[in-house]
């Protein structure tokens, strides 16, 4: 019985010795909320509330996305992991580990403002496509309206000397003017729009818990793993001397 325990005993100091030794490992969290991103919906609800579920499921998979990834690694090294997951309240959580405690909670904080980055730049590129093309439309109508006004200017005096036999042509080509102006109109308006768009900041994460430096190891502490280990040898040494296991295997 004595031999057991103290081999029991050197296994779990051993074994304590080997986890002590390990390298180290720290964790820092943050957790925030996932804001609106379509400046409309901010318009409309007043800046009140946070985004919708699919907005929440767009952001983790920004999260989880290599270019967020390649950006941390420029700045930290590829020495760490992050593990990003869902609340029960709707919020977002960040988890990073790294061998440092203050690059783990830079990391943790940093992945929550690249992802506001990256959002920011693939909204205005999306704005930006959408300008372009409104754009166009716009330079297109303009063309057009400039062509039928003058059509129209021409028709009308031709009319003062013929007005029965313009008559429907004028009319007709005045209804066609109408609607290119309407349109032309409408273009303008949300040309405008898209201009403010384009330059108007994405809003940001409403960050509840910032992640901050902790010297509190991660993981199963070193005294816990010897405890643990001298725990099992000493089960595994009573069951060989009481015979369990060898009549098992017979």
């Amino acid at each position: 019985m004595r031999k057991q325990i103290v081999i029991s005993v050197l296994a779990g100091g051993l074994f304590f010795v080997i986890a002590f030794l390990r390298p180290a490992c720290y964790e820092a969290e943050t957790v925030f909320f996932v804001p609106l991103t379509l400046l409309e919906k901010q318009i409309e609800q007043n800046g009140i509330g946070f985004g919708s579920p699919i907005e929440v499921d767009a952001h983790l998979e920004l999260l989880n996305s290599q270019s967020l990834k390649s950006a941390l690694m420029s700045r930290h090294g590829a020495d760490f992991s992050l593990e990003i997951s869902k609340t029960r309240n709707g919020a977002v959580q960040v988890i990073a580990q790294a061998s440092d405690p203050k690059v783990a909670a830079d990391i943790a904080n940093g992945a929550v403002h690249a992802a506001d980055s990256i959002k920011q730049r693939m909204l205005r590129q999306n704005v930006g496509m959408s300008f372009d093309v409104i754009q166009g439309r716009t330079s297109s109508l303009k063309k057009q309206e400039q062509v039928l006004r003058e059509g129209l200017d021409s028709l009308r005096l031709e009319a003062q000397t013929d007005s029965l036999a313009l008559v429907a042509l004028v009319f007709r080509k005045e209804r066609q003017y109408g609607s290119v102006v309407v349109e032309l109109t409408k273009n303008e308006r949300k040309l405008e729009d898209l201009k403010e768009y384009l330059y108007a900041p994405a809003p940001e994460s409403y960050v509840i818990s910032e992640a901050l430096e902790t010297p509190k190891r991660s993981g199963i502490p070193a005294w816990a793993i010897g405890l643990l280990f001298g725990l099992v040898v000493f089960i595994f040494q009573r069951a060989v001397s009481s015979g369990i296991l060898v009549s098992k295997h017979n």
